[in-house]
């Protein structure tokens, strides 16, 4: 057994093996480097996409922040507003329920003036018409002093009563 190199089956062999690279590298490692080209791509794409949608998260969380604090201030601004206009009402009611207290009490006063002329009027007609009775009570009747006295504290006491 002799170690010897065939030089026709190397060759062949040689032939064999850049046919099949030749193959594989045109049907499998093509192929193979545009797909991996492609998701590359794909994924350099993506990582664009994600830094731009990161901005514009960013842009719109300053957005909101910004909208949030506007919203604040109008919130504690219509708060504020609301509450000053409900103060005003209120100030507005108590003056003018102390207007109107102010007229009832006149109303009142000049009423019980009126029921007091009244009646001043009434006991003063009442006085003068016992007044009358009574002189013509006195005049009916020739009384001695002494009993013009009696009747006299008679009327009074019914005057009182």
């Amino acid at each position: 057994m002799e170690l010897a190199i065939n030089w026709k089956i190397l060759l062949a062999q040689f032939i064999n093996f850049a046919i099949l690279f030749f193959l594989l590298k045109q049907i499998v490692y093509k192929p193979l480097l545009e797909t991996l080209k492609k998701r590359r791509e794909k994924i350099e794409e993506g990582v664009v996409k994600s830094a731009e949608a990161e901005e514009k998260l960013k842009k719109v969380m300053e957005v909101k922040e910004r909208a949030d604090k506007e919203n604040e201030e109008k919130r504690k601004e219509v708060l504020l507003k609301a509450e000053q206009e409900s103060k005003d009402k209120i100030n507005s009611a108590i003056e003018k329920a102390e207007q109107e207290r102010q007229i009832i009490l006149a109303k009142s006063a000049k009423e019980a003036e009126e029921l007091k002329e009244r009646e001043k009027g009434k006991v003063q007609n009442q006085v003068i018409e016992n007044a009358f009775l009574l002189a013509e009570k006195l005049i009916k009747e020739n009384v001695d002093e002494a009993k013009n006295k009696q009747i006299t504290e008679e009327f009074l006491k019914k005057i009182k009563a």
